[in-house]
């Protein structure tokens, strides 16, 4: 009888410590980018071509933040305050475990987690340590831009997410583009530039998102007195004075843009990440030409341009008015009849070969 009675208040323990996984649902779609941001990348082109110099828009599109929105996990089931829980989410494409970490002495759980992939499905778990768990899948919103959060570091995205006129998709999680990782040298005088990142934003642009190469785009002055990559001696350094917009067509910016596209098209070079100071003109002017050479729309190569302005009010600058116009001008004088032809006609007249394209194409395209 008390062997009965054992088992069944072991049973019941059980019963009580049993975990239910409630938010995301199974099986649900959960965005990454929030209500505004989303309104933004989904209005008609004209009308933010009619807004683009407008202080108050801008200032509009300040409020809405340059990182993703976190999904929420909310779970609950946990009856009581000694049980060690851990928490785990793994992205099924590649079963890679993107985020493993204990709690204790919780009863109801609720958790914050960012930087996923769009459009990816993803698994995730609570184990109540020995004594069960639950898992469950969701899957994020199909809805590029992949803005990044990266303490220290604003206007990070991954270039990969956006669909090209056939139905690819550039591959996620293999280059990435952002604002500089330090102050420029010529903003502090007599001393070495300062860091933007700490140790944890190094150990995240190193491990999770697994960077092999930094490209830096700004001019030597700017640069001067760094010895390697802010992220550390496992990460190679590139720099690589580049153009933007009217420049483009200029032989130096030439030269430059074929080393860049080359240095980006080694393979051994991947992940990668590109930058200048602001993430916005040079990186911009580069990321354009990548994506449009990978066949993403021109709707979607200006949504990718235009997202800088999530961070930066520089209205009477960066705007579509004038330095993307620019940029459009100077491919509008190579040949082809859409945009993404001339984009490769400008590429090509680079020193950028057709191979190299071919190349390019097949590491950063999804079959």
């Amino acid at each position: 009888m008390k062997a009965i009675v054992a088992i069944a208040i072991a049973a019941a323990c059980r019963a009580a410590l049993a975990v239910s996984l409630m938010v995301p649902g199974e099986g649900s779609t959960v965005p990454l980018l929030s209500e505004g941001q989303k309104a933004f990348f989904g209005s008609p082109d004209a009308e933010r071509l009619a807004k683009a110099g407008d202080p108050v828009y801008r200032a509009e599109l300040l409020a809405l933040g340059w990182h993703p929105q976190p999904v929420v996990f909310v779970w609950s089931g946990i009856n009581s305050r000694k049980e060690k829980l851990r928490f785990r989410i793994w992205r099924e494409e590649d079963d890679v475990c993107v985020c493993d970490t204990n709690f204790v002495y919780l009863t109801t759980g609720r958790f914050e987690w960012d930087n996923f992939r769009v459009g990816c499905r993803y698994r995730w778990s609570v184990d109540v340590a020995g004594k069960g768990s639950a898992t469950s899948t969701f899957t994020t919103e199909d809805r590029p831009p992949r803005l990044i959060r990266v303490p220290g570091v604003p206007n990070v995205r991954d270039l990969g997410g956006w669909r090209t006129a056939d139905g690819r998709r550039v591959r996620q999680g293999l280059l990435y583009r952002s604002a500089n990782l330090c102050e420029n040298a010529t903003e502090c005088p007599g001393e070495p530039p300062r860091m933007r990142l700490d140790e944890v934003g190094v150990h995240f642009m190193t491990n999770a998102l697994g960077i092999r190469t930094e490209l830096d785009l700004r001019e030597p002055k700017a640069c001067a007195g760094l010895a390697g990559s802010p992220l550390g001696p496992s990460v190679l350094r590139v720099e690589i004075s580049s153009g933007c917009y009217t420049q483009m067509d200029e032989p130096w910016a030439k030269k430059a843009c074929c080393k860049a596209l080359k240095c980006i098209a080694d393979g051994k070079s991947l992940p990668l990440l590109f930058h200048c100071s602001s993430g916005q003109d040079r990186t911009g002017t580069l990321a354009f030409l990548v994506n449009g050479l990978l066949g993403v729309s021109p709707e979607d190569l200006v949504r990718d341009w235009e997202a800088s302005a999530l961070w930066k009010d520089e209205r009477s600058w960066f705007n579509r008015n004038n330095t993307y116009a620019a940029l459009l001008c100077v491919m509008d004088r190579y040949p082809g009849e859409t945009l993404n032809a001339r984009i490769e006609a400008y590429v090509k007249s680079t020193g950028f070969s057709d191979s190299d394209i071919s190349r390019l194409r097949a590491l950063l395209l999804a079959p």
